[in-house]
This record gives structure tokens, C-alpha cells and sequence, in this order.
């Protein structure tokens, strides 16, 4: 029965106070991103000089988008190593959100810090010319084949602008191989997405209330029962199709970041699957915050191992950072606003994890791919021991 409780108030806390006003954030976002996204990208390509700057805002664009985009322009030769391991340290993926809507203060610190990081790492590679030569991992002769039941985004869009690349290049190939199942496609483009606004914009004035008002979850009455069952229906919704979907790891990739920057339709659909996720995750860490805090008897105790065992919290941090994909890094980001990591932790991870976008460069060059992986760990590891240093002075 316990546990069961705990499922609930997990999957109604992971929908309230992370999933609605993280749908309304990422729109906003999107919106932006569709809107000028394009002018960011044209100032890199021209400006040599200042790209390094540019491809930090474009890291620091919450979400993922920003970082994938930089992958084919660094493999084309249009902007340095540097840059691209810039945006890598910059962003933090879709974890941004959960920071922005659990603890604001935190989320800007966090900006600051890795923007300066990635800024002078950038500047530092390209001052030695690390990595000027990209070797790809993939030729032409590998996408002969068709996969009949599946599709590409822009095999359906029929004006469709391409960013850092040319239709038809092996860049264009390899970031548009078909990868979703015509079910999934129609599910997503059909269904799910129009399913998931109608219960953001009921849920907006219930999400206000859950974070203005006490709200008991084991309060029985009618508007109580009403309120947390869209919630857990909500978070329930979410994960189903995250699961049918087959994004458990990965909740965006290139050929979904630039449909979105060619259409609001596109932003609309992909929004509603990349929150769909990012609840999943936040569930799952609310979930296992509140069982831990169950086993070690009490928040006290947590405390107590955290101020016993701090700095490998940090290390554990930087490991899960490594990991390609946006969900451990959710899972993290999450923990922390329920005070289970310190915030050095935080930051070392920030610093260290590429979200999503580690994915479309392991596909074209895993030498680049293991290159960017090894700069951004050196700073974590600096950053991280140094505010853990001053977290327990």
C-alpha cells in the first residue's frame, strides 16, 4: 500500500509541478527557436571571429535543439572544434526545464557558470587546433537499403529547409535515415499530440493551484480526487507514450530538432513528445527520491550521507553526465530539486552532459564524438572538486 501511495504522489507531483509549466516553457521556446534559430545559425556561419560566443547562446537554449544543430555545421567545416565542444558544454538538454520550473535561482547560476566554462574551453581548443580533422564513421554505400515501415520527417514535409547541410550530402543521410515506425509517425502526428495540449490547457489553473495551495494526496474529497487523478492521468498518458513510442533514452534527435524549425505545426507535435518524456523521467526520480528517503529513515539520514560521501556524489554526477541521452540527465536534475544531490553535483553535471545531441555526432564521427566527451569532462571534474571545495568550507 505504501508504495503504491508513493506511485500516486509521485505521478501527480512529476505532472503539476514539472510537466505543465514545462510544456508552456518548451513551446515558448520552440516558438522562439522557429522564429530566429536561423539567425543564430547565419551568424556562426559568417562571423569566424565570434562563433565560439554564438554557439555558447545556442548551448544555453534550454533543450537540446540548440547543441544538435551545431553537429552538422562542425562536421561540414563550418564552425571550429572548439565551438562544437562550446555548445556541448553549454547546454544542458532537456534537464533544463525541470531546473527552470523546480528552482530558478539555481537554473541561472547554472548558465552562468557553464557558459563562462564552455566559452573558454572553446577558446582554449581552438588556440592548440584541436580537432581541425573529422573523420566520418559512415560512407554512402551503408544507405542504399529503404526500410519500407518507417519514415523520416523530412520525407513527409515538402518544403523543408536544411541546417548545416545539403539534401541528399551524407550528412543529410545519416541525420534523416528513416528511424520511427509509420505507427509511431501517425501516433504522434495524428493523436498524441492534440490529446496532450487539450489536458495541458485544462490542467494550467490545477498546476497553479498545486504550487500555490496545500494539497493533501490522500485527501479523499471530491474536487481533491477530480484534481489528482488528472495529474496522475496525466503522468499515466505521458509514460504510455513514451514507452509505445520507444524513447526511453533519447527524447529528441536531428530530424525532429529541425522539423521544428521549419514549422509551428512541427514545434506543436514534437513539444508535446519531448515533454512526454521528460515527465516520464521526472516520475521515475520522484519515484525513487521518495523510496530512498522511505529505506534510510527520514531526510535527516540523507543529509547525513551526503555530508559523509559529497564528493563522490560529484564523481557519480559526472559519470551519469557521459551518458548520451537526455533521461539520466532529467532523472539527476530532478533529484536535485528534491534535495537528494548538492549543487556542485548539479554543475559538474551541467557541464559535462550533451543531452541528445551526442547522438547525430556518435552517428557521423565517434572519434569527434569520444573527443568532445573527454573536453567536457575535464572542466566538470575542475568545477565540480572546486564548488565542493567551497560547499564545505
Amino acid at each position: 500500500m505504501e508504495i503504491f501511495n508513493m506511485i500516486y504522489s509521485a505521478a501527480i507531483d512529476a505532472f503539476f509541478k514539472v510537466g505543465v509549466f514545462v510544456s508552456i516553457s518548451l513551446l515558448i521556446i520552440g516558438l522562439i527557436d522557429y522564429k530566429f534559430n536561423g539567425l543564430l545559425l547565419k551568424l556562426i556561419e559568417k562571423n569566424q571571429k565570434n562563433q565560439i560566443y554564438f554557439a555558447a547562446l545556442l548551448g544555453l537554449i534550454p533543450g537540446c535543439g540548440g547543441a544538435i544543430v551545431i553537429v552538422p555545421l562542425y562536421i561540414s567545416g563550418q564552425v571550429s572544434f572548439g565551438s562544437l565542444v562550446t555548445a556541448f558544454i553549454t547546454t544542458m538538454g532537456d534537464a533544463a526545464f525541470v531546473l527552470m520550473v523546480g528552482d530558478i535561482k539555481a537554473y541561472f547560476i547554472v548558465l552562468l557558470i557553464s557558459g563562462s566554462v564552455g566559452i573558454l574551453t572553446g577558446r582554449i581548443i581552438d588556440k592548440l587546433k584541436i580537432g581541425t580533422i573529422v573523420k566520418l564513421s559512415v560512407q554512402n554505400e551503408e544507405f542504399n537499403s529503404e526500410v519500407n515501415d518507417m519514415v523520416s520527417e523530412n520525407k513527409i514535409e515538402k518544403s523543408y529547409k536544411h541546417v548545416g547541410h545539403s539534401k541528399g550530402d551524407i550528412i543529410d543521410k545519416v541525420l534523416h535515415k528513416k528511424n520511427t515506425y509509420k505507427y509511431i509517425h501517425i501516433l504522434t502526428h495524428k493523436v498524441w499530440y492534440k490529446l496532450f495540449w487539450t489536458i495541458v490547457i485544462l490542467s494550467i489553473p490545477l498546476a497553479f493551484s498545486h504550487i500555490f495551495e496545500e494539497h493533501d494526496h490522500n485527501d479523499r474529497g471530491t474536487y481533491e480526487l477530480v484534481f489528482q487523478w488528472i495529474g496522475f492521468l496525466g503522468t499515466f498518458l505521458c509514460i504510455v507514450y513514451t514507452g509505445v513510442s520507444r524513447k526511453i533514452i533519447k527524447g529528441s534527435d536531428f530530424d525532429k530538432t529541425e522539423s521544428k524549425l521549419n514549422s509551428v505545426k512541427e514545434t506543436l507535435i514534437h513539444t508535446a513528445e519531448e515533454v512526454a518524456f521528460l515527465v516520464t523521467w521526472v516520475f521515475v526520480a520522484f519515484l525513487l527520491y521518495q523510496i530512498l528517503i522511505y529505506v534510510i529513515g527520514g531526510e535527516g539520514q540523507l543529509k547525513s550521507l551526503l555530508n559523509e560521501n559529497g564528493f563522490w556524489v560529484v564523481i557519480a554526477s559526472i559519470f551519469i553526465g557521459i551518458l548520451p541521452g537526455c533521461g539520466p540527465q532529467i532523472l539527476l536534475a530532478a533529484i536535485y530539486i528534491s534535495g537528494g544531490i548538492p549543487f556542485s553535483a548539479l554543475v559538474a553535471n551541467a557541464i559535462c552532459n550533451d543531452g541528445d545531441a551526442l547522438f547525430p555526432l556518435l552517428a557521423l564521427s565517434k572519434k569527434s564524438a569520444f573527443l568532445v566527451t573527454v573536453y567536457n569532462l575535464i572542466p566538470a571534474l575542475i568545477v565540480g572538486g572546486i564548488l565542493y571545495f567551497i560547499e564545505n568550507m
